[in-house]
């Protein structure tokens, strides 16, 4: 769906993302029922990161990224630029406009390809999650579209969904399904805190069930209670 931009997106209250600030891809993945997060091929560009926002989504034509230009013209505080490139071997993203997004107050990028002026990014600590580097530069010709679904990630993104990214990845949460999510993920972080650190417990399961090793492998091993040694074509009695 090329040539489109919308406007007046509604984006999540200020609270709301604060609210997610402390909360773990992990956790909320967990709360989602190991829903919602993105491939691990898209990784985080440097470790030791954060990042939350509202996603501010760019379908870009592949190998141009003229439409990811215009979104850095709208880009508001909190935004994460969620950018469908297309095309994994052009830089879609770099330096300046990360620099760009930043002093209006933008909070990362998602981008489905590849970006450039990896050092540099590093160097700023500008959130950021790709899929990989390279020194590649885009063309500026061809439309994209500008807050429509994109899936990066093998993830749909919405805009004004929820964009949580650690050193873990990239986890987000529909709009629509803001306020269950952290009721959860809240509820899952006070019971793993409660969990005896040392136990034989394995963690919490994302459905909030404590797990017990013995009761997973029941009926499913058997047990020997003798050593014997291991021959080429099994125990030697």
């Amino acid at each position: 769906m090329y040539g489109h931009i919308y406007y007046n997106v509604e984006r999540p209250a200020p609270e709301i993302l604060g609210a997610f600030a402390d909360i773990s891809t992990a956790t909320l993945s967990d709360a989602m029922g190991r829903h919602g997060a993105m491939s691990s091929a898209i990784r985080p560009l440097f470790s030791d990161i954060r990042m939350v926002g509202s996603a501010l989504t760019v379908l870009c034509f592949p190998g141009d990224n003229l439409m990811t230009h215009k979104a850095l013209q709208m880009v508001g505080a909190g935004d994460v630029l969620v950018i469908d490139d297309g095309d994994y071997d052009t830089g879609c993203f770099g330096h300046r406009s990360a620099l760009t997004a930043r002093m209006q107050g933008g909070a990362g990028v998602v981008a489905s390809g590849s970006i450039r002026d990896a050092a540099m990014l590093r160097q700023e600590r500008f959130p950021v999650f790709c899929r990989s580097t390279s020194p590649r530069a885009p063309q500026k010709n061809t439309p994209g579209s500008i807050n429509v679904p994109v899936q990066v990630g093998g993830i749909v993104v919405s805009p004004g969904d929820i964009i949580v990214g650690d050193d873990d990845g990239v986890v987000v949460v529909p709009q629509a399904a803001v306020l269950a999510v952290l009721e959860k993920a809240r509820k899952r972080d006070a019971k793993e805190r409660e969990q005896t650190v040392g136990s034989a417990e394995l963690p919490l399961d994302p459905s909030g069930a404590v797990l017990s090793i013995d009761r997973l492998l029941s009926g499913k091993v058997i047990e020997h209670h003798e050593f014997r040694s291991w021959g080429a074509t099994g125990p030697v009695k």
